[in-house]
């Protein structure tokens, strides 16, 4: 059984939150409310109280109020729930708001996220709400789509909250999910983000690659007991992974720029870990004569002699000696046929394969977006397909399958 927190914002459907209490309480998890201020004209916290056997709580400051409830409910809860999160609660979550306690507590936990939205069609529809919330799923939350149907206001359209059963299912599903610890004991080498290569003093060529799904997929390492040294191409917008609570010292971050420094630290590691994940964008060429100062402006063409990098994972592949290897691969074309190709010549077993945007193209999946989707081979002829999530999901998935 688990403790769930139920943050309750303003929405006429606020209501039907008593239902999912009772069902919840019936099943025998621990559950409390929280309340928005606006939340409370439409549902009684004394109902919610009453129904969950905790106090229904909506201040931050107040005689009643220590001043870090925000702090306790945080860290008391194994899942925060949102329901109905309306257009404003989506966008303060969104951009990291605590001026409430529903949205306090949300930047206090570490909790899984599950939303489940609720409002006027017109409102669901908005670019901006679309936005917010793929912001939110783009950082691990899990969402209840709004069902379709008669609204309070008369219209017909999308934007009810879903069902009761549907919301308690949800809750049900992750509140099930066990605590993995299947990599205690278990040291890993990532490699993420990009690598760069100059052409001369204050210019460099690189790729779009961010080091999010290198990121996440040292995260949920991390979270399942592993100890990650963690080999990063640094560069502007690269986003170093974040130690869950307590890992803090199994997460070893080493930050390089070219390959030839990649390539250095990652074989320096190698020996230590019994595996390696490499996610990392390693730049295939290099320029091969950079110059040591700044080339001036000029009005003719130049050209840039490049030749051909280290090849970071191969120089792994070829000095491993029992570990096993995770690779990725992210292709315009041909993603399967591509990443076959790739996990043969490499001699891997396992590999991510994943399409990144064409040129001019924006997309939801590959370099600098919170989302992805792809197929994972096997060297023993698997192949499982992983539908479109958050990049911490996808890790999760991933994991779950090579683990």
């Amino acid at each position: 059984m688990a403790n769930i927190l139920i943050a309750v914002s303003g929405s006429i459907s606020a209501y039907k939150i008593a239902d999912v209490v009772s069902e919840l309480g019936k099943a025998g998890h621990e559950v409390q409310c929280i309340l928005t201020r606006s939340a409370k004209e439409f549902v009684s916290p004394l109902v919610l109280e009453t129904l969950s056997g905790r106090p229904a709580r909506s201040e931050v400051f107040g005689p009643d109020v220590s001043g870090t409830e925000h702090i306790d409910l945080a860290r008391w809860t194994d899942l925060l729930v949102f329901a109905p999160a309306s257009a404003n609660m989506l966008a303060r979550l969104a951009l990291g708001l605590a001026d409430d306690l529903p949205s306090t507590v949300a930047l206090a936990s570490e909790a899984p996220m599950l939303i489940a939205p609720a409002m006027n069609t017109v409102m669901w529809e908005k670019a901006v709400v679309q936005q917010n919330l793929a912001t939110l799923v783009a950082r691990g939350a899990q969402v209840v789509n709004p069902a379709s149907g008669l609204l309070a206001c008369g219209e017909v359209g999308m934007g009810k909250l879903a069902p009761v059963a549907e919301i308690v299912a949800a809750i049900e599903r992750l509140a099930a999910r066990p605590r993995v610890l299947d990599l205690t004991d278990e040291r890993i080498l990532i490699t993420a983000g990009p690598t760069t290569t100059a052409i001369d003093a204050v210019r460099y060529i690189t790729n779009h690659s961010t080091g999010r799904m290198g990121a996440a997929m040292a995260e949920e390492a991390l979270r399942r007991g592993a100890v990650v040294d963690y080999v990063l191409g640094i560069d502007k917008g690269v986003v170093r992974p974040v130690a869950p609570r307590g890992a803090e010292g199994r997460l070893n971050l080493i930050e390089v720029r070219t390959a030839e420094e990649m390539a250095a630290a990652a074989l320096e590691k190698l020996p230590l870990v019994q595996g390696v994940v490499a996610s990392a964008a390693v730049m295939d060429y290099s320029v091969a004569s950079p110059s040591a100062s700044k080339l001036k402006r000029a009005s003719d063409a130049i050209a840039l002699d490049l030749v051909p990098s280290v090849d970071v994972l191969g120089a792994l592949r070829q000095a491993a000696k029992d570990q096993w290897f995770l690779g990725f691969a992210a292709e315009t074309d041909d993603v399967e046929t591509h990443g076959k190709g790739k996990l043969e010549a490499k001699g891997l077993d396992f590999l991510f394969a994943n399409e990144v945007a064409k040129l001019g193209v924006a997309g939801q999946t590959g370099f600098a977006v919170g989302t992805n989707a792809g197929v994972l081979l096997g060297k023993d002829g698997s192949r499982h397909e992983l539908k479109l999530g958050s990049k911490a999901e996808i890790a999760r998935q991933i994991w779950d399958r090579i683990a």
